[in-house]
């Protein structure tokens, strides 16, 4: 476990730890306070590489660098600027914008284990255009692992942001698979993967948010979507179905191409509902009114009573998870 940092203490003569966010055998996660650009809040991740002996950790360490180079460089709305990274005391770290927010775990839990149809459909359609920029610029083999509901926060404007994405390739095969949660049948068996393999991932996303079932209980042996959900929509119930193919080739070729069904999925509920201010508000593109900000609202406030558990404080990519 790597050597927890305390409070008050600070980091390259800049980052002074505020406030311990997490800890775990792998990684710690701290608030802290930049005292060089002040008023800056910042999150740093403190990483402890696992399997890397005294020959290879150059090379891993070369490795981290050439990633976290690749990572800083992304600009998309939905991923947090990578701010520093360095080398310290056997560890990696990295120093990420602070995303406030709630992640959509907890809020999964708030509401009682499930969205509703035009909520999870809503919801699911920026993160598989998030994972299909990701593809684009060859982030994917490395962001497969961390796909999980804690590892996707909503801000609260109602944006999604993936505040853990990442480092997978640098700690080891055996963490290549990442939550069983969502995995696709691929990851399990080894086989290469491409963007089928993140279709596969939302798509079970999009089934545990509008069934409330997690399908890491029961791997590959799902129920239909309408045993749980039965008023589901068929265009839903089809994208689900899709996506969930056990053979890659039977699913959409990429996160790109089942956007445009979620999409479709999406005008068709609007289409087939009366008119009505709450409704009209299920349907609204996500930068416009979002139904969950009265979720996120109170489920903020159950947090800083100390009633919930938040997530919201984890960092960017995969083995660098947290």
């Amino acid at each position: 476990m790597p050597m927890l940092l305390p409070e008050g203490s600070q980091l390259r003569n800049r980052y002074q730890i505020v406030k311990v966010l997490d800890a775990s055998p792998l990684r710690n996660i701290y608030l802290v306070q930049d005292m060089h650009l002040r008023g800056n809040t910042w999150v740093v991740k403190q990483i402890l590489p696992v399997g890397v002996d005294s020959v290879n950790s150059q090379a891993v360490r070369r490795r981290y660098e050439q990633e976290a180079r690749a990572i800083s460089s992304l600009e998309h709305p939905a991923i947090p600027r990578l701010l520093d990274f360095f080398f310290k005391d056997h560890c990696f770290f990295l120093v990420r914008e602070y995303v406030p927010g709630t992640d959509l775990k907890t809020l999964l839990a708030f509401e009682g284990g499930s969205f509703s149809e035009a909520d999870a459909l809503r919801l699911t359609q920026p993160i598989a255009e998030l994972l299909g920029f990701l593809l684009k610029k060859k982030m994917g083999p490395s962001i497969f692992r961390e796909l999980a509901l804690d590892s996707l926060v909503i801000t609260p404007k109602g944006d999604i942001r993936l505040v853990d994405l990442g480092f997978t390739r640098l700690f080891g095969k055996a963490n290549t698979l990442g939550p069983i949660d969502y995995a696709s049948p691929e990851q399990f068996s080894g086989e290469n993967a491409d963007g089928r393999t993140l279709v596969y991932n939302i798509g079970a996303i999009l089934y545990h948010l509008i069934s409330g079932f997690n399908p890491g209980d029961s791997p590959f042996n799902l129920e239909p979507l309408d045993f749980w959900a039965p008023d589901t929509s068929p265009a839903t119930i089809a994208i689900v179905e899709r996506a969930l193919q056990h053979k890659p080739s039977h699913r959409y070729s990429s996160p790109e191409e089942m956007v445009k069904y979620i999409k479709k999925a999406r005008a068709s509920i609007q289409r087939s509902r009366p008119k009505s201010k709450s409704q009209d508000s299920d349907t609204q593109p996500l930068e416009g009114a979002f139904p969950l900000a009265t979720w996120l609202a109170a489920a903020l406030t159950l947090i800083f009573l100390g009633v919930g558990s938040y997530a919201i404080y984890e960092v960017l990519f995969s083995g660098m998870g947290g």
